[in-house]
């Protein structure tokens, strides 16, 4: 599925589309979603990209940023004291080694967490010193809505 018109889907509004279809080559290409009853294991190392700050008071950059990121037990999410009131293990993945100084920071938001080249979360909140770990939204428990979304947007799928 095309993640990507996905999010625009989203946060456009209602009939809003691509002037023109996306031209796939090999920078541009749809992006697999998970199957519904996947699960990420804390270990796996995960890619995030986005065009948020590379550091608290620093500037947005001028080019897409990426990351490779640790997922992390539940635990270690729900242990920190400003983000266990919001994480819900049901439905987020806990992502980024707190004994590393690298995440996704303010401005990341909705980006996409890829793990073996499939969408496994979307970039939602964290610390706002940015230090990991962070939270990220499960894409596979949102599967019904994303596909409803996308046959109301009249998104195509892909293989």
């Amino acid at each position: 599925m095309h993640l990507l018109l996905l999010l625009l889907a989203f946060f456009l509004p209602p009939k809003a589309q691509l002037e023109k279809k996306a031209n796939l080559n090999p920078a541009v290409q749809p992006i697999k979603l998970p199957r519904s009853k996947d699960k990420v294991k804390p270990g796996k190392v995960c890619l995030v990209a986005g065009w948020g700050r590379v550091a608290p008071n620093g500037k947005y950059p001028n080019t897409l940023q990426e990351v490779k990121l640790k997922v992390q037990k539940h635990q270690v999410c729900e242990r920190e004291e400003l983000l266990k009131k919001f994480y819900k293990s049901s439905i987020q993945i806990c992502v980024g080694d707190p004994k590393e100084n690298k995440a996704s920071f303010q401005g990341d938001s909705g980006g996409p967490l890829v793990c073996n080249h499939v969408a496994q979360g979307i970039v939602s909140c964290g610390k706002k010193n940015g230090k990991p770990p962070r939270v990220y939204t499960k894409v596979s428990r949102f599967l019904q809505w994303i596909k409803e979304t996308m046959k109301s947007h009249q998104v195509q799928e892909t293989d």
